[in-house]
């Protein structure tokens, strides 16, 4: 029966259905619509989950892929196929065997006239070709090779593009600098494309989850405004003299006005730009999946985040994910494991051991004073004995040094519950008993003891966790496994921490938008230091994937902050203060690095760092070595800016 519908219903029925989705893929196609994938090793980049039909993939060039031909039901058809030479085997002068690569793995061709050996001779390796012919099966003894039980016999071929020359082997392992400058070329590389591939099936499942929430996508301006804290921005001149945009470290502001303007749920996979030094899990430009909701709590944001991330993982490889995360509170990830974004696929747990050790003891210590404020931190590294040699010790020391942690000493516990090795020089027999009571070690283990300011001993001893950890798994005393995904909540941050550079002032510990817990909504005015912020991080291995936080939806509060708390200039703000006073409902959000999401479910595949799951990644300088970006400008060019360089 026919009804009236208003074009707002209509979209907003067609939202719900999911017709952002469908209609997408009707126009593009997306990979995971039209081919089921898995995450695979580096040998064979697909396998298909059905047959395909010989339409799937067509196109004027080719009829067929290489994924199509591993179906008997296509023994005797004549097939067109494209792809490069990735081997070839002559065998005679009549006989030759090429492995043709295309983007869906490899299928062996068999040349087996002399006139197409002959012209097949003169064509580099890595070349692209079309060939004609028949499939067949292969002998039985040679089904268990790359190409599988079938082959091509061909009957023609032709040059599509000649590589005049390779810039490395992509069977060998060329530099990553020498990669990156011929990235075109590096992208055949199965591991590379592999990424890209999981990369477009998670980011379809992500948008998909979102969007069956309700959540729509929605751009915001990558040109914004200078804003001061957090990280540097690049600046973007424009011809109006001293006037610059800034691109934006996030969509922060722009979203929480979506929910100001009536967005409900608003989600965007968001470019986002941070000038910062070369770390291998960071990139001048990267990419998050960022959603904001109005009306919610903290508990509404967190397990909304929680289904997206099983989305995610089950999309990615295949992992099912609990459906609630541990949490752990920021004052109790401090104490146990150093640092706000625990692994906790190990233990090693950093325990204080005062008690355990006498005030006198820290003069084991030549760099620490005795006093109030010194603090006793150890941990206990199971089965170590035969880690700790006096080379190990010494590197250890050295890195310690490196990261200002004073002298760690350590001790391995011998058949008779006593400590032998530098820690038991200046502890006596009941204080080695104790302290090995305490950490409950067993004879073959090793306790490493530190002292300090109680203020910096625990992160510095956080950092020792990590590298010990590191060092322990490279030498095969630690076994971690890179497919196990421990994931956890980091809660209860304080709102507030002493500022980077100036001396006496304050700092947001997340953003300046960041909402206090409600129960400190007094201590604001009054104790400021003892807030505790409704902001929380979703971490997984000791990688912090995103941090989410409810806002501050009145204007006042926020102004207060700004002004008398972070001594922030109003004026830069004044957009984001005068949208709230528009009656703005409590929201709250998250934004996931997608970027730090693609590093650790690949870290099995032997992903090491952003580099090796971007497409086309900066070096660890911050420089583009394909195109040689960023590169000069003529004086004449900055003129129009009114931009003068020394």
């Amino acid at each position: 029966r026919h009804t009236k519908t208003t074009p707002f219903k209509f979209a907003s029925k067609m939202l719900l259905r999911g017709f952002g989705r469908g209609f997408g893929r009707g126009l593009c196609g997306s990979v995971s619509s039209r081919l089921p994938m898995r995450c695979v090793s580096s040998s064979l980049l697909f396998k298909c989950n059905r047959k395909l039909s010989s339409s799937a993939f067509s196109t004027s060039k080719r009829t067929h892929v290489s994924a199509d031909i591993d179906n008997n039901g296509l023994v005797g058809e004549k097939v067109t196929m494209c792809g490069w030479i990735e081997s070839k085997r002559l065998i005679g002068e009549d006989l030759s065997f090429v492995s043709l690569r295309d983007h869906f793995g490899h299928i062996q061709l068999k040349f087996n006239a002399k006139d197409l050996v002959d012209d097949l001779k003169v064509v580099p390796e890595e070349s692209s070709i079309q060939v004609k012919g028949t499939v067949v099966e292969r002998p039985m003894k040679q089904q268990r090779g790359l190409g599988g039980s079938f082959e091509v016999d061909v009957d023609t071929f032709s040059l599509l593009g000649k590589c005049s020359s390779a810039p490395f082997s992509l069977k060998g392992n060329a530099k990553e600098e020498v990669r990156l400058t011929h990235r075109p070329f590096d992208l055949r590389r199965a591991d590379v494309q592999n990424a890209l591939v999981t990369r477009a099936k998670t980011l379809s499942a992500a948008r998909s989850f979102l969007e069956n929430q309700g959540f729509i996508d929605v751009e915001t301006p990558t040109l914004f405004k200078r804003t001061p804290g957090g990280a540097n921005e690049f600046l973007v001149p424009t011809q109006e003299e001293n006037k610059f945009y800034a691109l934006v470290q996030s969509p922060q502001q722009y979203k929480q006005m979506l929910m100001v303007g009536g967005i409900d749920r608003y989600y965007q996979v968001a470019r986002c730009y941070r000038d910062e030094g070369g770390r291998v899990d960071r990139q001048p430009e990267f990419t998050q999946v960022d959603l904001e909701m109005s009306f919610v709590e903290q508990e509404d944001v967190m397990s909304l985040t929680e289904g997206l991330a099983r989305a995610i993982w089950k999309a990615g490889c295949g992992v099912s994910l609990p459906e609630t995360f541990p949490r752990m509170t920021f004052a109790e990830a401090m104490s146990s494991y150093g640092v706000d974004k625990p692994d906790t696929r190990f233990e090693m747990l950093l325990h204080v051991v005062d008690e355990e050790l006498a005030e006198n003891t820290v003069k084991l210590w030549d760099s620490v004073s005795a006093g109030g404020n010194t603090h006793f931190v150890a941990m206990k590294v199971d089965n170590a004995k035969s880690y700790f040699t006096r080379k190990n010790i010494d590197r250890m020391q050295s890195y310690a040094k490196g990261i200002d942690v004073p002298l760690p000493l350590v001790g391995v516990v011998d058949e008779k519950g006593r400590l032998s090795s530098t820690l038991s020089k200046g502890l006596n027999g009941i204080m080695q008993e104790n302290l090995v009571k305490r950490m409950k070690a067993t004879p073959g283990d090793a306790i490493v003891v530190a002292a300090g300011d109680a203020n910096t001993i625990h992160s510095g001893m956080g950092k020792m966790r990590t590298y010990l950890a590191t060092d322990l798994e490279d030498k095969g005393f630690l076994k971690i496994d890179k497919r196990q995904f421990n994931f956890l909540w980091v809660v209860d941050f304080p709102m507030f921490e002493p500022h980077e550079i100036h001396e006496g002032r304050m700092q947001a510990c997340h953003h300046p938008f960041t909402a206090p817990i409600s129960k400190h909504n007094d201590l604001i005015r009054s104790s400021p230091w003892e807030v505790r912020a409704q902001h929380f991080d979703l971490v997984v291995n000791g990688v912090e994937l995103g941090g989410g936080s409810i806002r501050i939806h009145d204007a006042e509060l926020q102004e207060y902050i700004l002004s008398d708390i972070l001594n922030e200039d109003l004026n830069v703000f004044k957009q984001m203060i005068d949208a709230l006073k528009y009656g703005a409902p409590p929201h709250g959000g998250i934004a996931l690095g997608f970027d730090r999401v693609m590093l650790v479910m690949l870290a099995s595949k032997g992903a090491l760092s952003l580099r090796d799951v971007m497409a086309f990644p900066k070096s660890f300088s911050g420089k583009e070595l394909m195109s040689g970006a960023p590169s000069s400008v003529s004086k004449e060019e900055l003129e129009i800016y009114h931009i003068a360089t020394k």
